[in-house]
């Protein structure tokens, strides 16, 4: 069976976690990461000592951040600690301080392709990340066909849209009326997409997916990951481990093609 791999929601839970059948746990550097839970790099390091830890450095990162990512990753460089990354600048850095650690590529929605990953295995990265824009044949096929480490969320909300801007308090303001709070819902149908604005900027997520009953389909996949970030309830967690069939499931696009035809010439 493929490992199972958690990125926790809060604190609270990796206490919880640890004593539960998971193989890592991914936990976002704070300031450098979009996830909910964002720890600073000590803590981290300090968890490490009783499971599998991989740091998410997977904001967009600017220059003003780049002191602190090289002053994050020297910290890392003799631990067991893998890294997660999307910014190739944070790559370079890597090099730069010659880390041997474990690197694993989170590209958001540009990590689909077999071409794209059979390059960053050439230039030293073993492990990808791959987006869930895809299929799971698509998925399947970039596994066979590079042999990369891959890792791929199963269940959680999955960023759909990023912006630096705050577009919740902007909209307020242009509506004239007063934002409470940092989180509201758009509604299509029978679809929920909740929107988050941070200090960062905004993103918009999916509706909750779950591919619980669809697991066989990807069985060569190396890591299933759980995204616990914005969810309470971590009882989902032996769900999976127990290979507990779910009701009325999102899938996103893990099975649904995604085609746009261009307009023929006239």
């Amino acid at each position: 069976m493929s490992n199972l791999v958690v990125i926790p929601n809060d604190k609270e839970d990796i206490k919880l976690l640890i004593n539960k059948n998971i193989s890592e746990l991914i936990i976002g550097v704070k300031n450098l990461s979009i996830y909910n839970l964002e720890l600073d790099i000590d803590s981290i390091i300090e968890l490490s000592k009783n499971i599998n830890i991989t740091i998410a450095i997977n904001k967009m990162i600017h220059n003003s951040d780049l002191g602190y990512v090289r002053e994050v990753l020297f910290k890392v460089k003799n631990t067991n600690i893998n890294i997660l990354f999307q910014d190739l600048g944070v790559f370079n850095i890597i090099k730069e301080l010659e880390l041997d650690n474990k690197l694993i590529i989170y590209g958001e929605h540009l990590n689909l392709s077999i071409g794209s990953n059979t390059f960053y295995k050439e230039h030293g990265i073993s492990s990808t990340y791959i987006s869930s824009d895809i299929t799971y044949i698509e998925i399947n096929s970039i596994k066979e066909k590079t042999n990369m480490e891959v890792y791929y969320t199963v269940y959680g909300y999955l960023p759909i849209f990023y912006s630096r801007r705050s577009l919740l308090t902007n909209y307020f303001k242009y509506i004239e009326k007063d934002k409470k709070g940092d989180t509201y819902y758009i509604f299509d149908k029978d679809n929920k997409y909740m929107i988050k604005e941070k200090e960062y900027g905004t993103i918009i997520y999916s509706p909750l997916v779950n591919l619980i009953n669809e697991l066989d389909k990807i069985k060569n996949i190396d890591n299933f990951v759980i995204d616990l970030s914005y969810i309470e309830d971590i009882s989902i967690i032996d769900n999976f481990i127990n290979n507990e069939k779910g009701e009325n499931t999102y899938t996103g696009f893990f099975d649904k093609k995604t085609i746009f035809k261009l307009k023929e010439e006239e």
